[in-house]
């Protein structure tokens, strides 16, 4: 058996056979469906009904002039004959559904749904069947385009969108006359979360919106249009300047701070930049200092900066503590000698002394002998003999009025003799 049917010819036979008799069976099912002699067949089950949903509607009026409402985009089309006849229908959907408002002028209008393209052999029902439709002259404006850019505040850090604008720049809407005058803007919308460059976001869609920001249902050409997000890097390089608070402990003084980076580069609006002129540290605690040092400081970064090249600053405290120095063999003048009189030091030892200064290392630099001015004074009217004087000490003008001094003895014998 198994052979036969593996020969080509048996499986023509067998195939010629199988439509014949779905013709006959076909045939048969018409036949029965067109018999009108009232004859009620009792085998007769052939008939189907079934409901179509989701067929569009169309609508026959002259679409340059006027705009309808109140057709429905689809409906539901119920078939009733025979199995074949609507199973074919039902696959191949060759019919149209429409309202017909062809010679009708601007109105409301209850109007039937109508079909064409179905057998008359077939019971149809379409659901609704009648439809309330307003008919208004169509009407056309042209609208300029803006947009709104979602996430604004997220694009990268230290980025600004500088611009956005839409190409083409203006839409023309379509639609009822009434429905256009309710048009307040035309927008479309862009994600900017993450941008850090310029970028073009093609086929962008436009929305239509009333003054209550409801969307309007219209026709908009071109529906698309491209966006370009501008992106800016503003930036400006400032100088950083060290704030401290508190004083340094006792016998200290600050003698300077240094910075290793003397400017940072921000990152902010273009206006704020334009007033921006430095970046402060966070204060530093002078009070906790009590020797030179390098310590790394935060920078004062204002909510206004979006992005820093750095956000700490390398400095270096320069810490001065009060120290003593000797200066030897500092010469004693004699002021105001009369000329009748002369004038020795008893110990020839005591015409020179050393003088203690005291001071901050940077004052205390660069004094010598010739800075301190020692003296005696001796015109008094003191007679001849042997007396003690009292020393004088007068700085330079360029020594510090902070320097203490110190003297290796406060007077001095001399021995006064008249040369007469």
């Amino acid at each position: 058996m198994n052979k036969w049917l593996e020969k080509p010819w048996v499986i023509r036979v067998v195939a010629l056979l199988l439509a014949v008799l779905l013709f006959a069976v076909v045939a048969f099912d018409e036949n029965m469906y067109d018999n009108d002699d009232g004859f009620e067949n009792p085998f007769a089950t052939t008939n189907k009904t079934e409901a179509i949903e989701d067929v569009p509607v169309q609508i026959h009026i002259e679409q340059k002039e006027y705009v309808v409402s109140g057709v429905p985009e689809t409906v539901t089309v119920t078939l009733k004959g025979s199995v074949s006849m609507v199973t074919s229908t039902e696959f191949q959907r060759n019919f149209d559904v429409f309202v017909n408002l062809e010679g009708l002028e601007p109105g409301t209008y209850t109007v039937p749904l109508e079909y064409t393209g179905l057998a008359d052999r077939l019971e149809v029902y379409i659901d609704p069947q009648e439809v309330e439709v307003t008919i208004e002259e169509r009407a056309s404006k042209e609208f300029d385009v803006s947009m709104d850019v979602i996430n604004r505040d997220k694009v990268e850090e230290g980025f600004e969108i500088a611009n956005v604008y839409a190409d083409p720049e203006t839409v023309t809407v379509t639609s009822s006359k009434s429905i256009v005058d309710q048009i307040a803007i035309i927008k479309g919308f862009v994600d900017a979360n993450g941008f850090n460059e310029t970028q073009t976001i093609e086929n962008v869609p436009v929305k239509v919106y009333d003054n209550e920001g409801n969307e309007l249902n219209v026709r908009i050409d071109p529906p698309t249009v491209n966006v370009t997000v501008e992106i800016n890097n503003p930036n400006k390089t400032v100088p950083i300047t060290v704030e401290t608070v508190n004083e340094l402990p006792e016998g200290m003084r600050l003698s300077g701070i240094e910075l290793e980076t003397e400017e940072v580069q921000v990152f902010a609006a273009e206006d704020y930049l334009a007033e921006l002129n430095e970046i402060t540290t966070k204060p530093v605690d002078l009070s906790k200092i009590t020797e030179s040092g390098t310590m790394e400081v935060e920078l004062d970064v204002p909510e206004q900066i979006r992005k820093i090249a750095a956000d700490t600053v390398t400095i270096t405290v320069n810490i001065e503590s009060i120290e003593e120095e000797t200066v030897e063999d500092v010469a004693i003048n004699i002021a105001e000698q009369l000329d009748e009189l002369s004038v020795s030091f008893q110990d020839p030892a005591t015409s020179t002394m050393n003088v203690t200064i005291r001071g901050y290392p940077s004052v205390l630099e660069g004094i010598t002998a010739e800075d301190l001015q020692l003296s005696i004074d001796v015109g008094g009217g003191l007679a001849p003999g042997e007396h003690q004087v009292p020393i004088d000490l007068i700085l330079a003008e360029d020594v510090a009025e902070d320097v203490e001094t110190e003297l290796e003895f406060e007077q001095v014998t001399v021995d006064i003799e008249s040369e007469e």
